[in-house]
Parts: structure tokens; sequence; C-alpha cells
């Protein structure tokens, strides 16, 4: 049994020489120079050749060894003297926040709905604000403006407390009171609504469209449609209104005419010669407070370009766009800006309408 092992270690001991005598062959092979090829130098000789000749010594004496300090290896942080405990800063108490910066930083959503309950509080004050100064500077050019110039002005039922429109019951028309505001401009309509439109229409009066329309249904009109431009073009409909206007000139005396006098066609320079339907404008619902509104009330209340939105309306084509509008104001028939007019609408009624 001795034998057998002591023959095996023999065996190991003669591969591991054997290994290391292969590993040590591959070493040398690698590192001797390769032999030059016929024609070629050696090596060795090309990097004598190249090298430089050396120096000869410097009589000059070195200048003398500085000392720096020794560099702290990048993983040892450089130690820190000991420092004193400091005291921890104090903390003061939190000073609390005026009320406006409380109510934006409440816990939601309580504290947003109170800012935006508050949002709506000073609109509802600002708008209120507003359209008191309306009504105050509208009773003023009201007051300007004077009492209607008709016969009779006494027998007038008002249809507003503060607008002046009127019905005549016997007669037949409603009576509005306004003033001139262009004289030279190309036109969309004859008559706007105060504050609205004054830049394209000739006069400008201080009343409510749906107050008008109900005054001509009142004495007889009936409401036709507004224009139609799509799948084809339908011109407006509806009974057709008269519209005269009545003024003082520069000597007090009463003039008269027609509203269609006061516009010109930019193509024949003659005065305008189509009438007015009662197209009768529409209506439009606020689907949060249900509330009803007038599409006249934005200032397309006679007209003379066509519109769906005009309470009186041309029963022809007449085009709505800057670049093709036909009318302008016949400036030499018109009283000067600012003078007061009465509006008087007359309906044409059939003998079944009376």
């Amino acid at each position: 049994m001795k034998q057998t092992v002591h023959k095996q270690r023999l065996a190991w001991a003669a591969a591991i020489l054997s290994v290391v005598a292969f590993l040590g062959g591959c070493r040398r092979t690698a590192e001797e120079p390769s032999k030059p090829q016929p024609g070629q130098e050696s090596p060795t000789r090309q990097s004598d050749a190249q090298a430089p000749a050396p120096e000869k010594p410097d009589d000059t004496p070195a200048p003398p060894e500085t000392t720096e300090k020794p560099e702290t290896p990048p993983d040892q942080a450089p130690e820190q003297p000991d420092q004193p405990d400091q005291p921890e800063p104090e903390t003061k108490p939190e000073t609390p926040a005026p009320d406006d910066e409380q109510k934006v930083e409440m816990d939601l959503p309580e504290g947003l709905e109170k800012v935006r309950l508050l949002t709506e509080e000073e609109k509802a004050e600002a708008e209120a604000k507003r359209l008191k100064e309306h009504i105050e500077e509208m009773k003023k050019a009201i007051a300007a403006m004077g009492p209607p110039l008709v016969d009779n002005p006494d027998k007038l039922v008002r249809l507003n407390p503060i607008n002046p429109v009127w019905i005549d019951p016997v007669g037949k028309r409603v009576v509005m009171v306004g003033q001139v505001c262009q004289r030279a401009a190309p036109l969309e309509m004859f008559a706007c609504l105060w504050q609205t439109k004054e830049h394209e229409a000739v006069v400008t009066v201080p009343t409510k469209a749906q107050d008008v329309h109900a005054g001509l249904l009142a004495i007889g009109a009936k409401a036709g449609k507004p224009v139609q431009f799509r799948p084809e073009y339908i011109p407006a409909s509806g009974t057709e209104i008269e519209v005269t206007v009545v003024w003082k000139d520069e000597k007090g005396q009463l003039q008269k005419a027609r509203a269609q006098d006061w516009i010109r066609n930019m193509e024949t320079g003659k005065a305008m010669k189509y009438p007015w339907v009662f197209a009768g404008s529409g209506f439009w619902e606020d689907e949060v407070t249900g509330e009803k509104h007038y599409h006249a009330e934005g200032g397309d209340f006679i007209c003379v370009s066509n519109f769906p939105s005009a309470m009186l309306d041309l029963p022809v084509a007449s085009s709505q766009a800057n670049n093709a509008l036909v009318y302008e104001a016949f400036t030499e028939q018109i009283p000067p800006r600012g003078t007061p007019v009465t509006v008087i609408l007359t309906p044409k009624l059939k003998p079944a309408d009376d």
C-alpha cells in the first residue's frame, strides 16, 4: 500500500514538472526578438541608430530638493481638529398667516370652494357697479335727447321705465328716441342699440331690442324668420316695417324722412330702395341659469346687412363681409352727429291683421 502511494506521488510530481517546463518555454519564446528577414535590419540596430547622442554633463548645480507634503489617499478624509459642541439653533414659533393666505392654504376641497365663492362675490359686486354706472350714464343721455317728436306724446304707452320706447295704440306704431352716431361710414345697420355697434350704424337707440319686439307684436306685427344661409340662402321674412326719422334742424324746425334716405347704395350712389321686414331675431337659453336671452341685444337692431340675429332685416341678399358691404351713410342727408332723433316703426298691416 505504501509503495502504491509513493508511486502516485512521483507521477504527480513528474506531471507538475512537465507543466512548469512547458510554461517556461512559452515565456522565453515570447521574450525573444523575431529574427530579421533578409534585407531588413534588426530592431536593435534601428533603435541604436535613432537614439540621440548622450548630452554632456551640465555644470549648473541642480536646484535644491523641495519637500512636499505627502498626499492624502483619496479614500481617506483629512482629520479635522476636535471642535467644541455647538448649541442647536432655537426654533421660533410659527406666525399665523393673514386671513387671505389662510384661505388659500385651507384643506381641499373646502378651502378652494371658499376662495371660489369669494371671487364670485367680487365679480358680482364689480358687475353690479358697472351696471349701475351704465344706467346712470344712459339716464343722462336720455334726458339730453328730450321727448319724442310726435303728436300727442301724452297718449303714448311707455314700455320701459327707463328706456325711451313707447307704443302708440291708436296709430299702431312703436316710437323710440335716439341720436345720430355716424354720418360717413360703411354700414351694416341703420340703427343699433346704445353702446354696441355705433361704428357701423347711423343711429343709436338706448333701449332693449326685446322691448321693441314686444311692442311690434302688441300692435299687430308678426315676426317671420331670420335669414338662412345653409344649405341654401333664404332671405328674412316677416311683416314689412316702415322706418321713419324725425328731428329738429339748426333752426329748430321739425324735419322728417324715410330711414332709407339716410342710406346710400355704394354701387348706384342712390338711396336704398328696399324695405325692412320683422325677422324677429331669436332667443337662446343659458344652460346653467335657464335664463333666456334675445340675440338682437348684441346690437343687430335694424340691419342693412343680413344677420341671423337681426330684429329687422332686409328681404334681399346683402353681405355682411367688410370687403363686400353694399351700403354706406348718405352724409349729405344726415344731420350732425349727436342730433336727437325720433325713430318710428310702423307695420304695414294687412286688412286681416287689423
